[in-house]
């Protein structure tokens, strides 16, 4: 009788978390159009402000904003209000160039400019979410590792990888924006880049009892398990959740966000692949 009652209540409860109403999240992934050379593999889109890279910037947001986002997540420090709403409100007023201090000023090229204030604006909203965070990603001692234990094979072979992903985005690069972004948020980056990276390549390093490879996959994740945790910090139940991140972040974060059984999912490529 006590497990049967059990079983009720558990119904009960999974059937409550159904009718409840969940907030609805989707991940733009994002090439860095600010490029800081900070990244194993870098894009070079050119002058983004000509007008040519400007209408097509403004055809992406028109395309993005049919998801109708209540909050943009981006990919700044949590605590950094300076980004989430100083600079946004001045670029909301037409005085962010005059603003800005000059040590940001090269960051007017960036997707946080470009992109996430004008759909910001576009939506009414009064300011963005920083959900960023840090963690011990190196791969400097990677390599290290390698070059000292004679893993010479998978080191070549890691190398090859970085040389053919940086040869593929240069293609890609000469595309569209739209096509940039269709690119980065494909099922074909995940598996073929971001999957490849990690969990074929990077992981490999490391013999016998040592994983050399698996601390720096496991920085990666934490990092995004923590962004992820800042995520779930500013979720509320009727919100639509926009995050703009670094492509290389979102297969981690799509699997999470899909994990949560009170999060509804919703795939940006829905509008990236519509034609208006």
């Amino acid at each position: 009788m006590r497990i049967i009652i059990l079983i009720i209540l558990l119904n009960l409860s999974v059937l409550s978390i159904a009718q409840e109403q969940k907030p609805v999240i989707s991940v733009l992934g994002m090439t860095h159009l600010h490029n800081p050379g900070a990244d194993a593999v870098n894009m070079d889109m050119g002058n983004i402000h000509s007008d040519k890279r400007q209408a097509e910037l403004k055809e992406v947001i028109s395309l993005i904003s049919r998801f109708k986002p209540t909050k943009i997540a981006i990919e700044i420090d949590r605590a950094d209000t300076l980004w989430s709403e100083t600079y946004y409100n001045d670029f909301v007023n037409n005085t962010l160039e005059k603003t800005i201090h000059e040590d940001d000023r090269s960051f007017m090229s960036s997707e946080t400019v470009q992109v996430c204030y004008p759909l910001a604006q576009m939506m009414n909203h009064n300011k963005l979410y920083g959900i960023d965070a840090s963690a011990n990603f190196d791969t400097d001692a990677v390599i290290a590792y390698a070059e000292k234990h004679n893993q010479t094979e998978e080191l070549k072979e890691f190398e090859n990888l970085i040389q053919t992903m940086q040869s593929d985005v240069e293609a890609i690069a000469k595309g569209s924006i739209l096509e940039i972004i269709q690119f980065a948020n494909s099922e074909n980056f995940d598996k073929n880049y971001n999957q490849r990276f990690y969990l074929k390549h990077l992981i490999g390093f490391g013999k016998d009892g040592h994983y050399v490879g698996t601390q720096a996959v496991s920085e990666w994740y934490l990092r995004n398990l923590k962004i992820f945790t800042n995520l779930h910090r500013i979720v509320e139940p009727e919100d639509r959740v926009l995050v703009i991140y670094g492509a290389g972040h979102k297969d981690i974060l799509v699997d999470l966000i899909k994990d949560r059984i009170d999060w509804e999912y919703y795939d940006i490529n829905q509008v990236l692949n519509v034609s208006k």
